[in-house]
């Protein structure tokens, strides 16, 4: 089904109306479906095209929670703030440990180590004690596979020559992590698992007007397709779940209430660049001249490293690294990894997205809380807006928004079983034959994905649904194949075959760019 139609929705009554499609928005409607409820789920861009398709990518074990820069003394002397954090780390190893297990295809494992330096905040008997207190959050998980190795093993991690100061090193933290492959495939699986089960599921619709009918403790919802801007058409939900991002304050804001600030947005870049083989499996988490986490990970025989964390006041579409962005991350790469000596022309792409953290007076840069805000307070009745929803988390923020949902209304509808794996293939090859031709798994896949998945147009599909536009040349290669095959279901011309793909080179130009020459 081609993305921007709405289909006879005018009148229609759902039990909770979804606004934003990320990944939490994605698994709120696949698990609040499967409990029996109606539901209705709208983003007024693609899938997933927010910061769920913008973020580290990591799986994380909740290491950043312990080890986050602070001095131990800083930790203790806030115990509140401590036993957040030990909440927060048993919420992500327990996450981690249900991801890998119902998904193994969707992540990828990697060795991820951190350099301790003799200057450093941690010690090593720190980073001991952080890992144990890990494992204890989920004793019967995904094992972790921690070791540490002292300054004289250094030969047992193969990336060890290109780390700063060798002679500065104290020891090496090794352990498992893993990355998502992609976010975006995630919830798009869940999105259309929740549509199997019988939720409305669509992307380029807006929410035009969203008011409260208190006589009838409804809300109304005025839909416009973006595609199509007289196509407006009004439904009815009991609740509505604000799950929109770095919108969430935007969305409250159009009830006409006047309320407190929810989210936080910090902006992050990412840079894409091609390391020595030695890196291929290789991770390093460390710390940038601010103090603050530092990632260099492996992802399709490239690396990304990031990311930048400045405050976003502004309108989180199309964000992009700029060149002094880009130039500050290459100087921190270069700083903790001077051997390598990266420059502007070693960027293959870079990318930029607003993290919708939850605003705290006390924490300038966002608070990594994961909150649910209830808005009856705000006179609101039925609203609930979620804030600081990271993407390892997705499943258990899901749990606690059904809970909130069962809490105040009962399903009107059966329960039904989820099914997490999805028809998308992630092992079919995305090259080409010996003849320069895109196999027919690909080409197959792409007509399943134009068919059933929504996409308005190339871009849509190259990025979220394929994920080769994540590729080292970002489906340059393949550009004109998948077009030209994409255009039998998407009934497109030639002439709109070549705009399409027009308009994928400047997508990439603009959002994925490289820095300009000095």
């Amino acid at each position: 089904m081609i993305s921007g139609i709405l289909n006879n929705l005018d009148g229609q009554h759902f039990d909770v109306a979804i606004i934003g499609a990320g990944i939490n928005g994605a698994s709120a409607a696949q698990h609040i479906s499967a409990a029996g409820y109606r539901v209705l789920i709208v983003d007024q861009e693609d899938f997933a095209n927010g910061a769920s398709s913008r973020s580290s990518r990591l799986l994380h074990c909740g290491l950043r929670h312990l080890a986050n820069g602070s001095s131990v003394y800083e930790i203790l002397m806030r115990p509140d703030k401590l036993l957040r954090s030990l909440k927060t780390v048993r919420d992500d190893m327990v996450a981690r440990d249900e991801i890998v297990q119902t998904i193994p295809d969707r992540v990828k494992a990697i060795n991820f180590c951190l350099p301790i330096y003799q200057s450093d905040t941690y010690a090593p008997w720190h980073l001991d004690s952080a890992f144990a207190m890990l494992r204890l959050s989920s004793p019967a998980g995904v094992p972790l596979d921690y070791r540490r190795y002292s300054a004289n093993q250094l030969d047992q991690v193969p990336i060890a020559p290109w780390f700063r100061d060798v002679e500065q090193l104290r020891s090496v933290v090794v352990f498992r992590e893993y990355i998502f492959d992609w976010p975006e495939r995630i919830a798009l699986d869940a999105l259309f698992d929740a549509r199997r089960m019988g939720a409305e599921v669509h992307n380029y619709v807006k929410v035009v007007s969203l008011r409260q009918d208190i006589s009838k403790d409804i809300w109304k919802l005025k839909l416009q397709d973006v595609s199509k801007k007289d196509n407006v058409q009004e439904v009815t939900s009991t609740l509505v779940l604000n799950l929109s991002g770095a919108w969430v304050d935007t969305v409250v804001g159009s009830t006409g209430q006047n309320t407190s600030q929810k989210c936080m947005g910090i902006k992050g870049i990412h840079i894409a660049v091609q390391l020595p083989p030695e890196f291929i499996d290789w991770g390093i988490f460390t710390y940038n001249s601010l103090g603050e986490p530092l990632y260099c990970l492996p992802w399709r025989g490239i690396h990304y490293v990031g990311l930048t964390r400045t405050p976003h006041m502004g309108d989180a579409s199309g964000v992009f690294a700029t060149d002094q962005e880009i130039d500050w991350m290459l100087r921190e790469t270069n700083r903790c990894l001077p051997a390598l000596g990266l420059t502007r022309t070693d960027i293959l792409y870079s990318w930029a997205g607003v993290n919708p953290l939850t605003y705290d007076v006390e924490e300038p840069m966002g608070s990594r809380e994961i909150k649910i805000h209830d808005s009856s307070g705000d006179g609101l009745k039925g609203m609930l807006t979620l804030t600081g929803g990271a993407i390892s988390t997705h499943r258990r923020v899901a749990n606690r928004l059904l809970d909130r949902v069962r809490a105040v209304l009962p399903p009107s509808g059966s329960g039904q079983e989820i099914c997490y794996q999805s028809a998308y293939r992630s092992a079919i090859s995305k090259g080409t034959n010996s003849s320069g031709h895109i196999g027919k798994e690909l080409l197959d896949e792409i007509t399943r994905s134009v068919q059933d998945e929504n996409p308005a147009n190339l871009s849509d599909l190259l990025l979220r649904r394929l994920g080769v536009g994540w590729d080292a040349d970002q489906g340059r290669e393949l550009v004109d194949q998948i077009a030209a095959h994409a255009a039998l279901d998407f009934g497109w011309s030639d002439a709109q075959i070549k705009s399409e793909i027009n308009s994928y080179h400047k997508i990439l130009a603009k959002n994925r760019r490289t820095p300009s020459a000095r």
